[in-house]
């Protein structure tokens, strides 16, 4: 089963250049191509079981908005809707939060030093991962647009399983 984890950037980028001014407009062009892909394809969108990534979504993008990556989040949620809790296009993982902060989860790698700095907010995406490898036994790389935020921690990610994946910057 092929499964992808979204980062926020992706659908904040892939709404143009008036949502994410520093980006180019190839990054925006690839962006909505990756989701394109994504929502036609046979990949799995994987979301964690408390809505804690779809509330991200819905903080920085718009519920209202016509938007490249507005649309592709509201057709997420349409699809979750229809879903159900069955499992179809999207999977929702269950991660288990170690404080009610919505940032510290059991599943991610607490005890890796080189983690330590990692961005406390994308700590439930690299949960979500890990969580979707334990249940699976597959990977499920983490997509990202031109956060480089990521990039410090990559290597230390790789050595957990987890692949981040880069949009725009390895397709310069």
């Amino acid at each position: 089963m092929n499964a992808v984890i979204i980062d926020t950037n992706v659908l904040v980028v892939a709404n143009g250049k008036a949502a994410a001014p520093q980006t180019t407009e190839k990054c925006v062009v690839l962006c909505r191509a990756r989701l394109t892909e994504i929502l036609r394809g046979s990949e799995k969108i994987l979301l964690d079981d408390k809505k804690r990534i779809i509330q991200e979504y819905k903080n920085n993008l718009n519920a209202k908005g016509r938007g490249f990556g507005d649309r592709f989040w509201q057709e997420l949620v349409r699809i979750m809707w229809r879903q159900g809790g069955e499992q179809g296009k999207v999977i929702r993982e269950r991660i288990t939060p170690l404080a009610e902060n919505g940032t510290d989860f059991e599943e991610f790698p607490n005890d890796d030093v080189s983690l330590k700095n990692f961005h406390k907010k994308d700590r439930k995406f690299v949960a979500v991962a890990l969580a979707y490898q334990r249940n699976n036994g597959q990977e499920a790389p983490i997509l990202k647009a031109e956060d480089s935020g990521w990039e410090e921690f990559r290597d230390a990610l790789a050595a957990h399983g987890v692949q981040v994946d880069s949009i725009c910057e390895d397709n310069r």
